[in-house]
This record gives structure tokens, sequence and C-alpha cells, in this order.
């Protein structure tokens, strides 16, 4: 599926000020401070605050949960290799604490299936999938049991709607993998659970709002536009908050509005206070290259390089400063950089896997396709559509030219909603990639697939969503698939 920064994928859902106290555990006002100082990226502050609350109260579940918070939180943000073992540990010996605990309490359940699901994605980050698999399934079903004996707890409701909906996005290839371990998503019941988690007036009513709002995006790209003002909203409300910040960049770029997500990254709070979080000039060196500012780009992409201390987006930051190096007329150093692509980091991310895959060919780039996809992915359209007409098709053209031809032709034409003519060229792009293992044919399926059902032609929109599931030799074949499973399942 998508593959979202990990950051954003489980974030945790802790308990209701208005419930009731049970047992020893309870949330106090010292660690509903160190819940928000932790949820804007000030961990360091928020740490401080959970080290002395643990040495008043030792026994209680709330403590030891948002202290997971906070060394979760350090992972995904700074991904630091040399830090992960000592963080997964501290996790792990959490869950030994609370399973050795005589409380028995929604505070302490919860706070079992929250830390083994940060601990789960802890460890898918850094590639121990197995591992992942089955602490993930221990999550789902503590949560599935919270869900039972406590019916009328909302956070539990949140993070398990996270979950469904992503367990019924999962990938064809792994569908055996969820038979084996006895698990199975459920979209329509993931997003009620997370909409009433983010309607109910709670301290953690707007961490689910985020969560809704990346979820829905994750289901049809159009729908990103429609979470903007929310989002927006929440960062004008704490403009100190760089999560608020960080989920308004990804959803503006998500929503082709290059120029809008650039000035959240302007703006967003900055200093010693805050993690290190090297991703956002990772995510600002795209949005510079959308607009043609390769200086700013190259600028950005090296600050993430040096700071960055994991082993994901390394091949797809080198890949880009080529991109950057090659449009700006430096070719050796657009050389080195492509050279670097096979020689740096791991190929989980599908950015990383796409970079990999174009050095692969060793071709260099069409210069007009690729400023139209450029300008297109910023939502410069009309500065795109120049771009990919001053392409001539021949008898003589490569059919994967041919094929990215009409596909950037579709998409810009999507983006400026002339509708006909993006169905024209979305169906010309599948005609013409034929059987070649190009991507652009599914996604122009998956297209298709949104264009119809916004145009209540369910039957036409399921043909192409399936037939987009039945691409499977392309780049992007997971983040596709899981897209049209998630799209088939919300068509009446």
């Amino acid at each position: 599926m998508a593959q979202y920064h990990p950051f954003f994928l489980l974030l945790p859902a802790i308990v209701c000020l208005y419930l009731p106290c049970y047992a020893v555990s309870n949330l106090t006002a010292p660690l509903s401070k160190a819940y928000s100082e932790t949820l804007k990226l000030k961990i360091v502050t928020g740490r401080a605050i959970l080290q002395k609350e643990a040495k008043q109260d030792p026994e209680n579940a709330v403590t030891l949960l948002f202290s997971n918070y906070t060394d979760f939180m350090e992972v995904c943000t700074k991904q630091d290799k040399a830090e992960v073992e000592k963080l997964i540990n501290r996790q792990e010996a959490r869950l030994g604490r609370l399973d050795k605990w005589k409380e028995k309490s929604v505070w302490v359940n919860y706070a079992k299936a929250e830390i083994r699901a940060q601990l789960a994605m802890s460890e898918l980050l850094f590639g121990n999938r197995v591992s992942a698999a089955w602490d993930f399934r221990k999550a789902y079903l503590q949560f599935k049991a919270n869900e039972t004996q406590y019916p009328d707890f909302i956070p539990n409701r949140k993070t398990l709607g996270v979950m469904q909906v992503l367990l019924g996005s999962v990938p064809n290839e792994y569908k055996w993998f969820l038979n084996i371990i006895g698990l199975g998503g459920n979209t329509a019941a993931g997003l009620a659970n997370l909409k009433r988690a983010s309607q109910e007036p709670t301290i953690f009513q707007n961490e689910a709002r985020l969560l809704h709002a990346l979820l829905l995006q994750l289901l049809d790209e159009d729908n990103a536009a429609s979470t903007l003002p929310q989002i927006s909203a929440l960062v004008k409300q704490q403009p100190d908050n760089l999560l608020y910040s960080f989920v308004a960049i990804v959803l503006h770029k998500k929503a082709k509005l290059a120029d809008t997500a650039l000035q959240y990254y302007i703006k967003r709070p900055t200093g010693t206070t805050y993690s290190s979080f090297p991703y956002l000039h990772h995510m600002a060196a795209d949005l510079y290259l959308y607009r043609g500012n390769y200086e700013a780009s190259i600028k950005e992409n090296r600050t993430f390089l040096e700071q960055h201390k994991g082993e994901h987006y390394l091949k797809a930051a080198n890949y880009k400063l080529y991109l950057a190096y090659w449009l700006s007329n430096h070719p050796t150093q657009a050389k080195w950089h492509y050279q670097q692509v096979t020689q740096v980091g791991a190929d989980l991310t599908e950015e990383d896997k796409y970079a990999l895959n174009i050095f692969s060919r060793s071709e260099l780039p069409n210069k007009y396709l690729l400023l139209a996809r450029l300008h297109s992915d910023g939502g410069f359209y009309e500065q795109a559509l120049l771009e990919v007409n001053k392409l001539e098709l021949t008898k003589d053209t490569p059919l994967p030219v041919r094929a990215e031809y009409y596909y950037r032709k579709a998409r810009i034409y999507h983006g400026l909603q002339q509708t006909a003519q993006a169905i024209k060229y979305y169906e010309a792009t599948i005609t013409t990639c034929q059987d070649e293992p190009l991507y652009f044919s599914a996604h122009a399926a998956l297209q298709l697939g949104y264009l119809y059902q916004q145009q209540k032609k369910y039957d036409l929109a399921r043909g192409w969503y399936q037939k987009a599931l039945n691409y499977s030799n392309h780049a992007y074949k997971n983040s596709i698939q899981a897209k049209a499973k998630l799209a088939l399942s919300t068509l009446p």
C-alpha cells in the first residue's frame, strides 16, 4: 500500500479525561501536559515530565504508555540505527512489566495494546517483518478484546479503526500471511470507529482528526483537498505543534498544492526543543523541485542526507539530487548522485524502489516528460502542459515514452478538471502499455475508477478498480493494489 512516512501510520490514542479512574492508573494533569508536549514533537520536554511522574507513581500504566510513546516517536522521526535496538528493548520491557501487574483495568489493557502496536511499527520500520506481523496481531487482538470489555473507551476505537483500515488494504501477495495469523480487515468498520473518535470531545480528538484525514486521502487522492480546511485550522490553533505542520505539508503535497505546502514548511516551528526530523527536508526538496528551484531542492536534500541516521529514503534523495543537478546542467554532480542510488540505503519504501528501478534502466530521462511530471506533481498544470506538448510522437517513439506521454497528459487534464480529456488519455495509456511492466497502466486504471466513482457510475468504477488490482508486475504494485482494494470496499 501507499507508504506514507511511518510516523503517522499508528499515532497513539490514549485515554479520555471524562472517564472515571480505574484502580491505580489514572490520567493526571502532568501526564496530559507530557502527552501534549510529545505530540508537538517536543520529546525531550515530554520525557522529562514523565520521568518525574514515574518516580512519584511507578505503577501508573498511563505513565508507562506515554513513556513508550516518546521512544516510539524518536524511532520514527530520527530513524537512528544506532539507537533503535535500545528503544525497541525498552518497549519490550514495558510490556513485560504490564504483563506482571496485578491491576486489571482499561488503562492497563489499553497500554498493552498500544505499546504492542508501537513495537510492531518500530520493528517494521527497520525491516523485521515477521516480528512486526506477530506483534501487530497481538495488538489487534488486544484492541478487539478492549472493545468488548470497554465499549465506551473512545481512544481504543481510534487505533482499532486505523488497524482495521490498514488490514483491509493489505496487498494480495501478503493475504496468505493474514490467513495464517487469523486476521482480516474491515474498512467500513475502521472508518466508522475513527470517525466516532474524531467527533468525541476528548483531548485526543485532534489526533483522531489527523488520522481520519490521512486515511481518507489514502482511499482517494482527491479526498486530500476536502481535508485541508480542518488540518489548516489545527495548525492555526497550535502553531507550535510540529506534528500538525508535518501533516499539513503532507496533505497539501498530496493535493498537489506545492506552494501552500512549502509555506507550511517554511513557517513550521523550529528550535532545539523539537525532535530532529530530517524527513521534513526531503519533503521540502520535492516541493522546490516541482517549482523548478533546483538550488533550493539540492540544499534541502543535502541537509537531509547530512542529518538522517536511518536507511530509508537515501536512494530517493540521491535520485532527486541527480534530477536537480541534471536539470540545472551540472552533469558531473548529477552522475555522482546517480551512481549513489545503488550504493546507499535500503529499498523497502516505494520511493527507494522507484529510484532503484529507474537506475536499472540505464537511460537518460526524457526532459519534456520529466518536467511535465514534476510541474504536475506540484499542481502547476499549465506549465506541465506546455512541457508535454513539446514532445512530438513519431512511429519510432519507444513504447515506454509513448505510454508516459499519454499518462502525463491524462494526469494534467485530471488536475485541470477536464474529465473527458483525462478519461481519453487514461484509456490511451492502458491501450499503449499492453503487457509491458510499466506502472502507468495500473495507475491509469485506478484513476479511471476514481473518476467513475465520483460520477456515481459504480459498475464502471468497480471494473476499473478490479483491472488495477490485476496488474502485478510494476514498481508501485503494493501501493496501487492497496488503494484499489480500499476503493472497492467503499462502493455501494
